[in-house]
């Protein structure tokens, strides 16, 4: 066989080669979904986005017309500590952050009716519903049917895929309760100076009313309702905020252990 210092041209074993054969050939769609721990879901201006600037560092682009949000945004909230300020550490920390004791966001646009047969890129937005724990419902008072708003994005939920987003686990939340305050956000204008500029609202909030009180729109939720997870709050003035993030993470958390 030789031993490999001069070399043997017949060194080794010769193995019958079988010819290349093609293969086969398929074509893979990939889709990608973003993983959250709450999915925060609504009508095109229920305040999403204000909500998730409100609770976390991100920065979702906020104005006063629908579908300001096109693609989700992600945001993690921390909670804070036992003097109430928010822990500056990371999710490599063990503390706060993905992972740990914080909570993964996921701001979803707009959704609107027929959004589960791909209206308004329904689909495009309700698939990364179904990889979160825990759907947020954010009402808008000041909408001109929040009743109706909300029976029928629940609708939209059960008709998507298989139905499992509408038997996901809820937190229904009616924002923008400031409107409810003061007789209504039309008080505050009187902050403003001649030229529009001033500490009060935003100039396209003037006038801003609800058109349906506080009692009944809460009774009628309740009576839409199949549990009982309803709380009230505004993402722009931070008023239930805290109250809302503190339970919120309680029933995600119950959630988790679950599942």
């Amino acid at each position: 066989e030789g031993s490999g210092i001069m070399g043997n041209r017949n060194r080794g074993v010769k193995r019958p080669r079988a010819p290349p054969v093609g293969g086969e050939r398929k074509r893979l769609k990939l889709t990608l979904k973003i993983v959250a721990d709450v999915a925060l879901v609504g009508v095109p201006n229920a305040g999403k986005s204000t909500f998730l600037a409100s609770v976390t560092r991100a920065k979702p682009k906020i104005a006063n017309y629908p579908f300001t949000t096109v693609i989700p945004n992600l945001g993690v909230w921390i909670p804070p500590d036992e003097n109430g300020y928010q822990k500056q550490t990371t999710s490599a920390d063990g503390e706060g952050g993905s992972g740990s004791t914080g909570l993964v966001l996921c701001d979803v646009p707009g959704l609107i009716a027929g959004a589960a047969e791909g209206v308004g890129l329904g689909h495009a937005f309700l698939r990364h519903v179904e990889r979160c724990h825990v759907i947020l419902h954010l009402v808008d008072a000041t909408s001109d049917d929040p009743i109706g708003d909300f029976n029928m994005l629940n609708r939209e939920l059960t008709r998507y895929g298989s139905g499992k987003l509408g038997s996901m686990p809820q937190i229904v939340v009616v924002n923008k309760i400031d409107a409810y305050r003061n007789d209504g956000i039309q008080e505050k204008s009187e902050d403003y100076n001649d030229d529009g500029s001033g500490s009060g609202i935003e100039e396209w909030e003037k006038g801003l009313t609800t058109r349906v009180c506080e009692e009944d729109l809460v009774e009628q939720l309740k009576g839409s309702m199949s549990h009982t997870r309803l709380m009230l709050m505004s993402a722009k003035e931070r008023d239930g905020v805290d109250q809302l993030m503190g339970r919120m993470n309680m029933f995600v958390n119950k959630v988790k252990e679950i599942e």
